[in-house]
């Protein structure tokens, strides 16, 4: 009889060993696939500042071109946000789909750089936004569920760009807004890298050197938009 109990035990036992072990196993899994699928998708809003390469150089009106007067022109840096989504295709292979809005501004004092200047002219003020909207392919090197994401990016799409002005004639303190639209291709090349500090939520760092010139000079005089955008902001898994 004792025999009998001893085995029955034994096999009690051994049955609820397996039994934790399997759901345990189920337990694993779930928590993989889980995760997995979280990782599918990132999500980055980032602020930073582009450096074009049309800056500060002469100011042109019509025909008539006003060069050395750097110290006559103030041109804020181009400052703006970029979003960014990137959703797996397969490991390492992201599809991406990105939009921003960039914006600057410049001030050009008629009286300090032209001394015969008319009194019916005073400061030139003009701002220009950029609106880029690419599409792209990205490399993440790492598995999905590593809490850095280091990736290579590239892509291609329009840019708007938007400006405007004030009219230079104030005669009789009529001022009046002048504004311009113009759509241009561009494409660019950069990378990012995301550090996630739990498993939907994190920071991430985005350079991007742009390639792009419009066919017309903006009212900031600015032209020849190719250049270097560096980001900083957040990202989230989605």
């Amino acid at each position: 009889m004792k025999q009998i109990l001893a085995i029955a035990l034994v096999l009690v036992l051994g049955t609820g060993v397996l039994v934790a072990q399997e759901q345990t196993r189920q337990t694993e899994t779930r928590m993989i696939i889980k995760q997995e699928k979280e990782r599918e998708g990132f999500y980055t809003i980032r602020f930073g500042a582009w450096w074009p390469e049309d800056k500060e150089k002469e100011f042109r009106i019509g025909e008539n071109i006003y060069d050395q007067t750097d110290a006559q022109i103030e041109q804020s840096q181009a400052l703006g946000l970029d979003f960014h989504f990137r959703k797996m295709m397969t490991h390492p292979m992201y599809f991406d789909v990105s939009a921003g809005a960039w914006y600057t501004s410049y001030t050009f004092d008629f009286k300090e750089a032209v001394s015969n200047i008319g009194e019916e002219f005073e400061n030139f003020d003009a701002w220009a936004v950029i609106v880029p909207v690419t599409l792209g392919l990205s490399i993440a090197p790492l598995p999905a569920e590593s809490p850095v994401q280091p990736y290579a990016m590239a892509g291609l799409g329009a840019y708007v760009g938007i400006t405007g002005r004030d009219k230079l004639l104030v005669s009789n303190d009529n001022r009046s807004d002048d504004t311009k639209t113009y759509v241009r291709f561009g494409w660019y090349f950069g990378g990012g890298l995301d550090f996630l500090f739990a498993d939907t939520f994190g920071i991430s760092l985005g350079a991007k050197y742009q390639f792009l010139e419009f066919q017309d000079v903006l009212y900031t005089q600015q032209k020849n938009f190719t250049g270097l955008q560096g980001t900083l902001g957040i990202v989230m898994v989605l």
